[in-house]
């Protein structure tokens, strides 16, 4: 009895709390923040967060956590922090409120009267504002020196006029105040950080800081417009003084400046007119002696090769090299009698051409600016070029100065991108010394990693299937995997193409390299002269996955270690855990004991024992974490959104189950908080290949840019499945229908789910798998696709526009899995495209599909809309004006999942149909009725009632 009473007792206290929390709304997303920036200082003393509304409508703050003393200090709207090098100080702007701005802007307030951002100085020792710099426009401080910094500012706002009686304001107009120039222009402050002193440069059109020094070099501006430059200036620290390098030139840009600061380059033009035929010189400057290294007639170039403007030069870590840009002069025919509408628009498409016009106008800004490196010696004062246009790109360390490097090229096998996968480049080795170059690799697929000594290249053979090196000096390989037993690709990669490796988790401190096997981290000697060591040992039994981490930002193909101790992480296949562990004496020890979180965004001080990371599960955000005790302690330093506590969640489960073609699969179940197993749940299905690896992802509630949110599903009664799909090769459709159905029908099977009221969705080829199934299946009520690809014939022909790239490779090779090209395979596209399916659909589809969508051409959703609507089948488009394959802009994001939810409330939950949907937005409403009324009667469409298949 007394157990009876104390059950009755739980249930009733459980749905009290339950009815205290209420459901989420399309009004709510602008509640929940994110961390968009983690800063961690020299030694670790100190970490900045910027915490930011997650729709960026709204305010947000900056917060300075202190690890020596636990103290916090946090500022309202900070943002765009940096650590001065002595931990002694915190820089930051502010903005202003989101309020304010939105006001300014609905009064349409000029952009230049509109509020600006202000800067602060946080003092780290007295945890205070030390001063603060009102409309600050942008900021730099050096990164290994101390008490200084330069400001950008705008110009100050003009006092306001009093108002006065007329007889005092007409004595007052007859003498009018003189503002100074900082009411007139924008201007720079050098600003002492220990005495607050500032010093003013007027008209600085753009500046540089170097490293270490005490120095910095700048340029300034006419202000009025087309007028040539006033010179370019070095300003030195310690004294305060500004000393003229040079005012003869029309035009100075790309400023360069060495570690120390000693040494400085830029480029400029004599003078010129017409800002499209300047001729641009390159000028060394060192210990106040200006060098012309490049002038416009080829001093230091190759015969009838230019100067390139189009990127700044830089120095080497040593400042023993300035690297510098040129290439081959083009002369152009032009016919200057003709007027600008005489000339014709035409783009030439030729078979032979290298790169299709699409992908030429795509690239058009990187075509037009490219340009070859050079360096100046400047210790020996000499030239080398070590590139010519053979080469699109150089595998080099720019901060080192090897002797070998890499030059790749894919001149040979260009044409053959439309269609082949993967795309393939020769690389040869460039004797920095003397510029002399040696084919090394051919037809190679991946892009080789110099070694840490410069002696050899490691790279994946993705024909051989194996790890090798390439010593850089003699060109001899060395198969380093050959011994081993297991394969280094993707065991589980289902495309019709050669699988990529597992991965390279770097070098170690010995200067072996890392790279991955399903599970493992091996450890191989670029040599080859020692066996392989698979330093993970034996993690395939129990199916965990070892990577390491690479946290150096100045040196990213390194390991990273802890004490000494090389850093790996964990990932359980089974459970979704992961975990952090080093490897002592051959061992892992482990530091983050695997849980039921995702631990992820590891960062590390340069020089110190201070780590963060992230935290997550579905229903733990993903707040900021540290340690500074070796991995004994651990402290969450944010608490981004509380306010989750006022709101239904819900719980996240794995689930299996076996397809119809008997492969067992894994999917993930989202339930409400309050879930009753003896109650029915409308469900939503969503799937994008394999996804169950995100069990435990945490979901901000928030507009979509093309998906359901699964947060927002199970705060408001629904059942979330996501089902992960396997594909065989030339059946697309019929493997998702494989996987999905299958699963859905499992589902079924524990009784919770209501199968009158299940629906789909999916965006990009999720989009593509809900316009497919619709056309096989009739188990949904209702189906959302988001940019689905409808007629494969004629989107294999299409383009990706943002890319410029030729779809036919991603059907042959890639996402698309057809494996064969249109003509020999035509049966298969056309067996896959839902636009021949179109008379057996009765589910209603809502689409989006956006009119400058870079990915899947807008027309595909147009073919799939057009034929439902020819044959009287329930459809919708929404299409945003000047968007992409996702949405980017917030107010379509929130539109788009208002009208998404509506469309599902109405068919899975009974709920009335918004009047956009019932009678459509004509074209002379847009913009002032968004439909989304509710009206009470039904849909005319709702006498097609979908059946079980």
């Amino acid at each position: 009895m007394i157990r009876n009473i104390l059950t009755l007792f739980f249930f009733s206290f459980t749905t009290l709390i339950f009815a205290q929390k209420r459901p989420l709304t399309h009004k709510d997303y602008d509640l929940w923040k994110s961390i968009t920036d983690t800063k961690v200082s020299n030694t670790g003393k100190l970490i900045v967060s910027v915490i930011e509304t997650s729709t960026k409508r709204g305010d947000g703050y900056i917060e300075i956590y202190n690890t020596e003393n636990n103290k916090k200090f946090t500022f309202f709207n900070g943002y765009n922090s940096s650590i001065t090098q002595d931990e002694n100080f915190v820089i930051f702007k502010r903005k202003p409120k989101y309020e304010t701005i939105r006001k300014e802007k609905k009064k349409k307030v000029k952009n230049e009267k509109q509020s600006k951002d202000d800067l602060f100085i946080y003092d780290v020792k007295n945890n205070k504002i030390y001063d603060s710099i009102v409309r600050a426009s942008s900021y730099k401080i050096p990164e290994e020196s101390d008490g200084w910094l330069v400001i950008e500012k705008f110009k100050n706002e003009k006092p306001e006029k009093k108002k006065e009686d007329s007889l005092k304001t007409k004595e007052k107009d007859t003498v009018k105040t003189k503002l100074g120039k900082a009411f007139k222009q924008n201007y720079a402050l050098v600003y002492n950080l220990k005495t607050k002193a500032k010093d003013t440069i007027f008209q600085i059109k753009d500046f540089v800081l170097s490293e270490e020094g005490s120095r910095f070099y700048y340029t300034k501006k006419n202000q009025k417009k087309k007028e040539k430059d006033l010179g370019v200036f070095e300003y030195d620290i310690v004294s305060r003084s500004k000393i003229v390098i040079d005012t003869t030139n029309y035009i100075y840009d790309k400023l360069s400046v060495d570690r120390t600061g000693k040494q400085f380059s830029y480029i400029a033009a004599k003078d010129s007119t017409d800002l499209d035929s300047l001729r641009y010189q390159l000028f060394y400057y060192k210990d106040q002696k200006l060098t012309n290294l490049v002038d416009t007639i080829g001093k230091n170039l190759r015969k009838n090769w230019e100067l390139g403007d189009g990127q700044a030069s830089f120095f080497s870590e040593s400042g023993n090299r300035l690297y510098f840009y040129s290439k081959p002069k083009v002369e152009y025919q032009k016919d200057t009698t003709l007027l600008a509408d005489e000339v014709p628009q035409v783009d030439v498409w030729n078979w032979k051409d290298k790169m299709i016009q699409p992908e030429q106008n795509a690239r058009f800004e990187e075509l037009k600016n490219r340009a070859f490196i050079s360096y100046y010696n400047t210790e020996k004062k000499s030239v080398v070029h070590i590139q010519d246009e053979t080469f699109e790109d150089l595998i080099f360390d720019k901060n080192k100065e090897q002797r070998f490097i890499l030059g790749a090229t894919g001149t040979p096998y260009d044409s053959q991108r439309s269609w082949v996968m993967p795309w393939t480049k020769d690389f040869y080795v460039i004797d920095t010394y003397t510029g002399q170059k040696r084919l090394g690799l051919t037809e190679t697929a991946l892009q080789p990693y110099l070694s840490p000594d410069g002696r050899y290249a490691l790279y994946y053979d993705i024909f051989k299937k194996h790890w090798f090196s390439l010593e850089l000096s003699t060109l001899k390989k060395t198969n380093l995997t050959k011994k081993v037993k297991v394969v280094f690709y993707d065991e589980d990669d289902d495309h019709p193409m050669l699988p990529y490796p597992y991965g390279f988790g770097g070098f170690d401190k010995d200067g072996n390299g890392l790279v991955y096997d399903k599970f493992d981290v091996w450890k191989i000697s670029m040599s080859g002269e020692t066996k392989p060591i698979n330093i993970t040992a034996n993690s395939r039994k129990n199916k965990i996955e070892y990577r390491t981490q690479r946290l150096d930002s100045e040196n990213q193909n390194n390991a990273s270690y802890s004490n000494d101790e090389l850093l790996i992480t964990s990932f359980d296949m089974t459970t979704k855990a992961s975990g952090l562990y080093v490897l002592r004496d051959n061992k892992l020890v482990e530091k983050i004991k695997p849980t039921e979180f995702y631990l992820n965004r590891y960062q590390k001080a340069k020089k110190g024992e201070v780590f963060t990371f992230r935290k997550q599960n579905f229903n733990t955000f993903q707040d900021l974490h540290y340690t500074s005790s070796g991995f004994e302690n651990f402290t969450q330093i944010t608490d981004v959104n509380p306010q989750k506590k006022n709101f239904k969640w819900g719980t996240a489960e794995l689930f299996s189950w076996k397809a119809y073609d008997g492969k067992k699969l894994e999917g993930i179940i989202y339930k409400p908080e309050d879930f009753d197993p003896s109650k029915k749940y409308p469900l939503i299905t969503y799937f994008y290949e394999k996804r169950s690896d995100s069990y435990n992802n945490y979901y901000t509630p928030r507009p979509s840019a093309s998906i359901v949110n699964p947060s927002y599903l199970v705060s408001n009664g629904y059942i979330m499945f996501v089902p992960d799909i396997v594909y065989e090769d030339g059946k697309p459709g019929p493997s998702a229908y494989n996987c999905v159905v299958s699963g859905v029908e499992a589902l079924e099977k524990l009784g919770y789910v209501d199968s009158e009221n299940m629906g789909i969705q999916g965006q990009s080829w999720g989009g593509y798998q809900v316009a497919y199934l619709v056309t096989v299946t009739n188990k949904f009520k209702a189906a959302m696709a988001g940019a689905p690809v409808s007629n494969m014939t004629s989107a294999y022909g299409g383009i990706r526009w943002k890319s410029g790239l030729s779809r036919a490779f991603q059907y042959e090779r890639t996402q698309s899995r057809i494996g064969k090209n249109l003509w020999e395979g035509f049966d298969l596209y056309i067996e896959n495209s839902p636009l021949f399916g179109i008379p057996k659909i009765e589910t209603p589809l809502l689409m989006m599909h956006n009119d400058k969508d870079g990915a899947v051409p807008y027309y595909q959703g147009i073919e799939m809309f057009m034929g439902m609507r020819r044959l009287q089948k329930p459809a919708w488009l929404l299409v945003y004006n000047d968007e992409a394959h996702n949405l980017r802009k917030e107010k379509n994001r929130q539109d788009l999942s208002i009208r998404m939810m509506q469309f599902f409330d109405h068919y899975l939950q009974g709920k009335p149909v918004p009047k956009w949907m019932a009678s459509g937005v004509t074209r002379v409403d847009k913009g002032k009725n968004l439909g989304y009324d509710l009206e009470e009667k039904p849909l005319e469409t709702e006498k097609i009632i979908p059946s079980s298949n």
